[in-house]
């Protein structure tokens, strides 16, 4: 009896839900197809973090390789626009929290209520798998992404000095509190 009870008790706590389904959506006008991020759409993602942050990709294909392969705690979704990559996020689960790893939208699509889409997207599978909060970490001169994630909610935790290597600029820490009863400080596991 006992080994029954451990066998289900482990198998009902601290489960994430990692499934995803691909499906097409209107977003501010456009036709969008979302779907789990894989291999194939590495060259991709890195054409379009060169658009994003000025010819550098911050994450490079070994990065998002390995990134990509951790699929039991790790979510990756792509944007596309017809046959064009517009847009992705990337989030690591745990039962205490989700971190927002990444997220992008090419220049010629931002400003288009596209990246706010994908953090719902995430902010709500957070809360489906029941994590405490939802951080990340954004430059500290980024302004016009630190105004989305306030009006998402997030506020300002702590600053990490040096955190973006590329150009050793510092980051914001921000947290989403998913259960505010339970806001205390922590520390974090991502």
């Amino acid at each position: 009896m006992l080994k029954k009870f451990n066998q289900f008790f482990h198998q009902s706590v601290n489960q994430i839900d990692m499934s995803f389904t691909p499906f097409i959506t209107n977003v501010n006008g456009k036709i969008l197809q979302v779907m789990q991020a894989n291999d194939d759409n590495i060259p991709d993602l890195l054409v379009l973090e060169q658009q994003v942050y000025s010819g550098r990709t911050p994450w490079n294909q070994f990065s998002f390789a390995t990134e990509l392969r951790k699929r039991n705690n790790s979510l990756y979704l792509v944007v596309y626009h017809a046959s064009n990559l517009v847009a992705f996020i990337g989030a690591r689960f745990s039962p205490e929290e989700t971190h927002i790893t990444n997220i992008a939208v090419s220049p010629l699509y931002q400003h288009q209520h596209i990246g706010h889409y994908l953090m719902e997207m995430m902010i709500n599978r957070a809360r489906e798998n029941d994590s405490d909060c939802v951080t990340l970490e954004v430059r500290t001169d980024n302004e016009i992404a630190q105004r989305l994630y306030r009006s998402l909610g997030f506020t300002s935790n702590f600053i990490r000095k040096n955190y973006y290597q590329d150009t050793n600029t510092d980051a914001i820490n921000m947290v989403l509190w998913l259960k505010p009863h339970q806001i205390r400080r922590k520390k974090f596991t991502f």
